[in-house]
């Protein structure tokens, strides 16, 4: 009962009261044990008010933990905590998973550490080691090894937990995978690391390497090569390798193909270039299209992957890369590798673009500093920026002296306001085309021709000017210039310069009210110093004469007389004119005449022999005489008759009474008509050889008149009356019948059938039924047209060119050879010889006779030759007379050979013996 009591006793002392205290009666008792009733109620229903409370926590617990592990796995973090007294490692379940390992396994320190790759175990053994020790915080990122071959990166987090005494005794923290976000990271890196190595780039055998290292070491490949197309071998080139040091996978390459040619479809290169697109090989030590599997296996390589580096659609080069461990595919890597591959085929484009303007501008520099001609770019101030060493050359300056000058400066026609104007014409891309005078350092100018065009450098546009020196061209020019209105004998003006030079003189000579005279001079038997001492003695003779006409014109006697304003001119031939402006007193020019005459009949010795040579002048007046240039000639002509008719070495004036000179003119056109139909014609033929063989090639039908009275008369008498009287037509058309009948009948006699040549006159050649009277002379004559020579002179082709054109087409259409005769002497010939089609050219005599020693006539005989050749027409020379002028045309490549060196003009007897002696002799003999 005691120990109850005692126990009865530690229940009222937890409900507060002392055994001293108890109730003494039952009253007391009954209230007290109601106190003690209601003191266990209340404790009962704490009690089961606790219990309810903590089945609630426990709930909500569960539901929180549930909802963490959710969070965590969403989240891709798991939690983790390390009790250092027990050594136990606790896990949440994303920790499981980011860490790779079974659910409920408790994995040891030393296991964790194994699966971390070999360069981050440190870094994590050092963070460890300093939150054990130091009390410090971790945040590090690591990579693991996964079972299946691939990479994980996690990032692991820890505090140290410590106990009241301050020392760690736990670690707790945070696991998460972070690979995807590594991935970006690495891929955006390596993408900028690659862009900025490019964009640095000055060349693509500095870089590549570069970029082979940088894609190795951010993604952790062991090596890499690059291949390069070299089109003209076809074939793919390994260019580029780098490996990391000490890597010992030297012998992977030096084993390998350097080159793999095309085709290709096999091994890594192989699918790439014919899929267009990454390949990855997770282990090529198994692939058994891998044809380098051995020296993989050698140098334990196993994970390969490479990329095609294309630009336009076209793939410029291959980048391959090669691992020591077996990895799958990595998508973040194919990704970048399509982006890297197109960056780095603009990159391979725009370098070629750049190696091949270098070269370009090499080839053009090249090019410009071994051109004939100058180049200057230069800007809108006309500052010298760039010149070519030939312009340094042609003007004796210094490329650096001329660098800091401007055009004006070398420039003596320009102006800078006429520079301005031309860079304005070239930016609108007008052309620009002027010539010029560029001036030499020692002063001298020189004449240019200067071609401009715009020309961008750094932006900024320019104008290039090339420059040409035309000095040649220019004395060419002033030569051809001088031919055309000089004769090239006397140098004298010719004809057509006269008749330029009368024309204008007579319309001031109109407007002023002035007076001129017109003197027509013609030598005296000047053709029997031709056939007695050879044309080469009769043309020193007419240079003889020219020069005293031009001395006693400036004679100052005659200037005295008022003929200080004068014209001197040679018409051709033997005939010269002598133009008197500002004729005050008519009687002057009488006296001016007879001055004339007194000169020219001075003795003059030709090889050795004394000659005297008179001659016979014609006088008009203007306005008296005529009005116009042609009548004042025509007058002036007349009145030359009249003073050889009176005896010769004379002078006459022109009157309108000067029924003797008509009777001449009757007579001889009587006599010349009776010739004709009388037979007093003939026709002698000179032969034309072969320049190369001596073979006689054809010959011309020169026409002679054996006059009763006179003898032979030559056809510079005969010919002009002819032509002016309208004879000619009647004695052209007796010429082509008499020599297509002389050399068919040689023919018949078993001669070569040769080319036979016949003059056309102006007069025959306007004819309107030239072509149809032709054809009909040549069908009578029983003769093949394509042995008829029509030969026309420069000046009827120049008459009127589209009839000339439409003439000659006929002619041709026929079989009929057509032939330039007197070539170079016509004044406007070799601007419009491109219209005409002519089949043989022939050298006028007076370029021939000076050859070779004359340079100039030696030059013009060439040009002709070569324009000659050019126009594929055939080259005959006229007057050779010399060995020495044989040999210079031969060499030139002149077809053939007319003159005295050959052979004269012959009858037709004696020209048939000599073509039978030809037959016999290789060369001929000089006549």
């Amino acid at each position: 009962m005691a120990s109850t009591h005692r126990l009865l006793s530690l229940q009222l002392r937890t409900l507060g009261l002392e055994a001293g205290s108890l109730p003494a009666t039952f009253g007391q008792w009954r209230q007290f044990l109601d106190q003690v009733n209601l003191a266990y109620e209340q404790a009962d229903r704490q009690r089961s008010l606790m219990e309810q409370t903590q089945q609630v926590s426990l709930r909500k617990m569960q539901v929180l933990y549930e909802r963490l592990e959710e969070a965590q796995r969403i989240a891709r973090l798991g939690n983790w905590s390390f009790t250092l007294s027990s050594g136990r490692l606790r896990c949440s379940e994303e920790c499981f998973h980011a860490l790779s390992l079974p659910q409920g396994c408790t994995p040891g320190y030393r296991t964790l550490l194994k699966r971390v790759q070999r360069k981050d175990r440190r870094p994590l053994k050092t963070a460890i080691h300093n939150a054990l020790l130091l009390g410090l915080d971790f945040d590090i990122a690591i990579r693991l090894y996964l079972a299946e071959g691939e990479t994980r990166w996690i990032r692991i987090a820890g505090q140290p937990a410590r106990n009241a005494n301050g020392l760690v005794i736990r670690l707790h923290g945070t696991v998460e995978d972070v690979t995807q976000r590594k991935a970006v990271e690495l891929r955006q890196s390596m993408e900028y690391a690659v862009t900025r190595l490019l964009a640095e780039s000055r060349s693509i055998e500095e870089t590549m390497p570069k970029v082979l290292e940088t894609i190795c070491q951010t993604a952790g490949w062991a090596c890499g090569a690059l291949w390069t197309l070299n089109r003209q071998k076809e074939a793919f080139e390994r260019s580029a390798v780098w490996l990391s040091k000490h890597s010992g996978l030297d012998n992977f390459f030096q084993h390998s193909k350097h080159t793999i040619n095309l085709p290709a479809c096999a091994g890594l290169i192989g699918r790439t270039l014919l899929l267009s697109e990454p390949v990855w090989i997770a282990d090529v030590t198994l692939d058994p299209h891998f044809p380098r599997a051995d020296a993989a296996r050698q140098t334990g390589l196993h994970a390969a992957f490479a990329f095609p580096v294309q630009a336009g659609g076209e793939i410029l080069g291959v980048m391959e890369f090669f691992r020591r461990r077996v990895q799958n595919p990595d998508s973040e890597v194919l990704e970048s590798a399509h982006i890297m591959g197109r960056q780095i085929g603009q990159f391979f484009e725009r370098k070629q673009a750049e190696n091949a303007l270098r070269e370009s501008e090499a080839h053009f520099r090249s090019l410009v500093e071994q051109a004939s001609d100058s180049f200057y770019v230069h800007d809108l101030d006309g500052n010298i920026l760039d010149v070519n060493q030939h312009g340094c050359d042609s003007l004796g300056y210094s490329r650096e002296e001329l660098l800091v000058r401007r055009v004006t400066d070398i420039d003596v026609d320009l102006s800078l306001d006429e520079l301005q104007y031309l860079h304005e014409q070239v930016k609108s891309r007008k052309p620009v085309a002027l010539e010029s005078r560029h001036m030499r350092k020692d002063g001298t100018t020189f004449p240019v021709e200067i071609r401009m065009g715009p020309i961008n450098i750094d932006g900024q546009q320019h104008t290039l000017s090339l420059v040409r020196d035309i000095s040649q061209r220019k004395e060419m020019e002033e030569h051809i210039q001088h031919l055309a209105y000089h004769d090239a004998l006397t140098g004298l003006p010719n004809r057509a310069m006269f008749n330029h030079h009368l024309h204008h003189a007579t319309t001031q000579a109109q407007r002023h009210n002035k007076r001129m005279a017109v003197l027509f001079i013609d030598l005296d038997r000047f053709k029997n110093v031709n056939d007695s001492l050879g044309h080469d003695a009769g043309d020193r003779l007419l240079q003889e004469m020219s020069a005293r006409i031009s001395a006693c014109m400036q004679a100052e006697d005659i200037v005295g007389l008022g003929a200080d304003r004068h014209f001197v001119a040679r018409l051709g031939g033997d005939e010269f004119v002598v133009l008197i402006e500002e004729v005050a007193d008519s009687g002057r020019i009488g006296q001016i005449a007879q001055k004339i005459l007194s000169a020219m009949v001075r003795e003059h010795s030709l090889d050795g022999q004394p000659v005297h040579i008179t001659a016979s002048i014609g006088i008009s007046l203007f306005p008296d005489d005529g009005r116009n240039g042609f009548t004042l000639m025509k007058h002036a002509d007349m009145a030359m008759y009249r003073a050889k008719q009176s005896g010769k070495n004379t002078f006459q004036f022109y009157s309108s009474q000067m029924d003797s000179h008509s009777s001449k003119l009757l007579a001889m056109e009587a006599a010349l008509r009776r010739a004709i139909e009388g037979g007093e014609l003939a026709l002698h033929y000179q032969p034309k050889v072969d320049a190369g063989t001596g073979a006689i090639t054809g010959m011309e039908a020169l026409v002679r008149w054996k006059h009763p009275d006179l003898g032979l008369v030559s056809p510079a008498h005969f010919i002009p009356l002819a032509e002016e009287t309208g004879l000619i037509v009647p004695l052209s058309k007796w010429v082509l019948t008499e020599a297509c009948s002389q050399n068919r009948a040689w023919q018949q006699q078993g001669l070569p059938a040769l080319r036979i040549a016949v003059n056309l006159s102006p007069r025959q050649f306007t004819d309107e039924n030239l072509a149809a009277e032709t054809a009909r002379v040549l069908k009578d004559a029983g003769m093949d047209p394509a042995l008829l020579e029509l030969e026309i002179t420069e000046s009827m082709m120049m008459y009127d060119t589209e009839r000339t054109v439409q003439v000659l087409s006929e002619l041709r259409s026929m079989g009929i050879r057509i032939a330039i005769d007197d070539f170079g002497i016509g004044y406007s010939s070799l601007s419009h010889l491109k219209q005409f089609q002519v089949d043989i050219i022939k050298i006028d005599r007076s370029f021939i006779k000076d050859i070779p020693h004359d340079q100039a006539d030696a030059a013009i005989a060439h040009a002709i030759i070569a324009m000659g050749k050019s126009l594929k027409a055939m080259v005959v020379a006229e007057g050779v007379e010399t060995a020495a002028q044989l040999s210079f045309l031969r060499e030139r490549g002149c077809d053939e050979i007319q003159g005295y060196y050959f052979g004269r003009p012959l009858p037709a007897e004696d020209f048939a013996r000599l073509l039978k002696q030809n037959s016999e002799v290789a060369v001929p003999q000089p006549v």
